[in-house]
């Protein structure tokens, strides 16, 4: 029979090689779904800290412009910012609010606590003047592996860096 095929030889997948090949693939997105998530949420956590280091900049810088004192209001999901006309201004005027993505938590030698209405002054000239030393915003402790999880605020700068046991050491 020369020139005929065999019937048996086939050249098609058998259902067994289908489902393994199908097993493989879900297997590889499924590891590749839960590392992209994780990546999501450390790119995230670093995306707060640097919007709220420029926030805090931003705020400095309009104290010294516009020559009047200033005030931040750190709550757990929430920065606000006021700008004061005076000694006698008590209510201040709203300059804007941040909602956050990532729970905000003071962090003191390695012990953290939640904020709740914990205020920032800034006098005229920018400088911090409820701070005495330093104070550290810790940002989603525990999420993730950011390069940078936390800010230092200094009576005349703002540090960002990574928390590591008890500290918070600058990048």
């Amino acid at each position: 029979m020369a020139g005929k095929e065999n019937i048996n030889s086939s050249r098609g997948f058998s259902l067994t090689e289908l489902i393994i090949v199908i097993f493989l693939i879900s297997a590889v997105l499924a590891i590749a779904t839960l590392n992209f998530s994780h990546w999501q949420r450390k790119y995230n956590i670093e995306a707060q800290v640097k919007e709220m280091l420029s926030d805090l900049t931003a705020v400095r810088q309009m104290a010294i412009q516009t020559k009047k004192r200033h005030r931040v209001t750190l709550n757990p999901k929430m920065i606000s910012f006021r700008r004061y006309s005076s000694e006698s201004d008590a209510t201040g005027t709203p300059v804007f609010n941040r909602n956050l993505n990532y729970t905000i938590q003071k962090f003191s030698s390695g012990t953290l606590s939640s904020f709740s209405d914990t205020v920032i002054k800034i006098n005229d000239r920018g400088y911090t003047e409820s701070v005495s030393d330093h104070m550290t915003i810790a940002v989603g402790v525990g999420l993730g592996e950011p390069a940078y999880n936390c800010l230092v605020v200094h009576w005349a700068r703002v540090n960002v860096g990574k928390i590591n046991g008890n500290s918070c050491e600058f990048q």
